[in-house]
């Protein structure tokens, strides 16, 4: 009871550590192919799958970041600037403060897609100027 979000932090070291496994590279898995008379087999198509779990994984992941900064900034009796505001409020419009324990997957399954759309990147924009 009351842990917070401490799973949250389990399942993005989760996903970190599953980024290192990903990230051997294929072509070491090359195995001689049609009688030996290939011994080289480039593996393009699984490190493109590979790539496609990465970037899957690194949505997940910066998706419980952004929740862990912005319950941080509850706590805060601070004022932040434009960027971090706006960047706050979207994602709350997304998931709520988290003051009593309650799953956090759907906020997990939330935010990676709040990530992934690049809502939160597009309205600090807006609020800010470009980034770039």
């Amino acid at each position: 009871m009351f842990s917070g979000m401490m799973f949250s932090q389990y399942t993005a070291d989760m996903l970190i550590v599953e980024q290192r496994i990903l990230s051997a590279p294929a072509s070491i898995q090359s195995i001689p192919a049609a009688a030996d008379q290939e011994d080289f087999v480039s593996m393009g198509m699984n490190t493109a799958l590979k790539n496609g779990q990465i970037l899957d994984n690194a949505y997940g992941i910066l998706g419980i970041e952004f929740m862990a900064a912005a319950q941080a900034l509850d706590f805060r009796g601070f004022t932040n600037g434009q960027g971090v505001q706006k960047a706050h409020a979207i994602i709350r419009k997304y998931v709520e403060h988290l003051d009593v324990d309650r799953p956090l997957y759907p906020d997990h399954n939330r935010m990676k897609a709040l990530v992934e759309s690049g809502e939160i990147l597009d309205e600090v924009e807006k609020a800010i100027g470009s980034l770039e």
